[in-house]
C-alpha cells in the first residue's frame, strides 16, 4: 500500500500521493466488513470538506465514511491537470486505488458534486466497474441542465456586498461549532482556495455540457439498474430570495437587472425540483425527499436529513 496506512480499518487522515500530486484523505467510522460499502463525500464547486464536519459526525457512528480534499483545496496539492469534472473524477479514482480502498462505494454528492459524481460513474462504467457504485445520494445537486439556473451574472450583481451566510440564515442554522466555523471560513478566504475556485468555475459550464453529451439520464435500462438513488432537495430559491432582498436594500442593480433576477427566481421555482428529480432516472429504485429547514447548504444545516437518505440507500442495496 502506497501510504503504509490501513485505510479500511481505524480512523486516519493524511496526504496520499496519486502520482502527480497529493490529496488529503480522511476516513472515519466503523471498520469495514468485507463487501460492505463505504460512503464517499463529493462536495460542491470549490468546497472543502471542512464544510462537512457535521455530516461526518452524524454518519460516523454507523457508516464507514471517506472525505477528501480535491486538488487545490485544504491541504491537498495543486494539480497539474485542469479541474474539469472528468479530471476531478479521475483523481478520485486514482486516490481510491492509491489508498487501496476497495469497492463498493455509496456516493453522497452536493451541488456541483452531482456533475463530478456522475463523471465518476461514467469513468467506472467505461472500465467495466460500474458495479463498484452501490448507490448515490444527491443533496440539492445539479445535473447537466441546471446551468439554466446557475451560474448567472445577475445573481452576482444583486448579491454584491451581501453577507450570504448572514442573510440566508446559515450563520444561525449551521451545526458547526465555533472552531469548525473558523476553519471553514479561513479556508474559504485563502488565496489557494480562491485560485482553485476560479479554475473550477472556468470549466463549470463546459463540464456540464460534456456530461450531458453522455446522455446518462436517457439510458434504458437505467445506468444503475436497481441500485438505490436518492435525491434530497433543499430550498435554494429561498436563499436567492433573501439575497435579492438584501441586495436591493443595499441599492444593488439597475431596474432591468432586478427584473432579470426576479425572472431567474421564477425560473428556479418552476424548474429546480424537476431538474433535481432528473437524477432519479439513474435507477429504477429511487427516493425523493425534501430538507424542509434548509436552503442550498443542506450539509451545513440538516446533516440528519442526509443521514436518513444514506440509511435509505444502505437499506435498499
Amino acid at each position: 500500500m502506497a501510504t503504509g496506512v490501513d485505510w479500511e480499518n481505524g480512523e486516519h487522515s493524511s496526504l496520499v500521493s496519486i502520482g502527480t500530486h497529493r490529496l488529503l484523505l480522511s476516513v472515519y467510522g466503523p471498520n469495514r466488513d468485507p463487501g460492505s460499502p463505504i460512503v464517499i463525500i463529493m462536495p460542491g464547486v470549490a468546497s472543502s470538506i471542512k464544510e462537512w464536519v457535521g455530516v461526518r459526525r452524524t454518519l460516523q457512528p454507523v457508516f464507514r465514511t471517506l472525505l477528501y480534499e480535491r486538488a487545490g483545496l485544504g491541504d491537498s496539492d495543486q494539480s497539474p491537470n485542469e479541474p474539469t469534472a472528468a479530471n476531478i473524477a479521475l483523481e478520485l479514482d486514482l486516490l481510491l486505488s492509491s489508498a487501496a480502498i476497495k469497492p463498493p462505494y455509496v456516493i453522497v454528492c452536493h451541488s456541483y458534486g452531482g456533475i463530478t459524481s456522475r463523471e465518476f460513474l461514467h469513468l467506472k462504467m467505461s472500465k467495466g466497474e460500474g458495479d463498484h457504485i452501490s448507490g448515490i445520494v444527491f443533496v440539492d445537486a445539479n445535473q447537466e441542465k441546471s446551468v439554466q439556473l446557475w451560474p448567472d451574472e445577475v445573481l452576482s450583481v444583486i448579491g454584491k456586498g451581501v453577507d450570504r451566510y448572514e442573510v440566508t440564515g446559515l450563520n444561525r442554522d449551521m451545526v458547526l461549532n465555533d472552531e469548525e466555523r473558523k476553519a471553514m471560513f479561513e479556508e474559504k478566504a485563502s488565496e489557494k482556495r480562491q485560485k482553485t475556485a476560479e479554475l473550477e468555475m472556468k470549466h463549470y459550464i463546459n463540464s456540464c455540457a460534456i456530461l450531458g453529451d453522455k446522455k446518462q439520464l436517457e439510458a434504458e435500462p437505467p445506468l444503475l439498474d436497481s441500485r438505490p438513488v436518492s435525491v434530497l432537495k433543499g430550498n435554494c430559491v429561498r436563499d436567492h430570495e433573501r439575497i435579492y432582498e438584501a441586495g436591493v436594500k443595499l441599492g444593488n442593480g439597475t431596474t432591468e437587472e432586478r427584473l432579470a433576477y426576479q425572472r431567474k427566481l421564477a425560473l428556479y421555482r418552476e424548474k429546480d425540483e424537476s431538474l433535481q428529480k432528473g437524477n432519479l432516472r439513474l435507477s429504477t429504485k429511487n427516493h425523493f425527499a425534501v430538507a424542509e429547514k434548509s436552503g442550498h447548504s443542506v450539509h451545513l444545516t440538516e446533516p440528519g436529513a442526509i443521514f436518513d437518505e444514506v440509511k435509505w440507500v444502505f437499506d435498499n442495496i
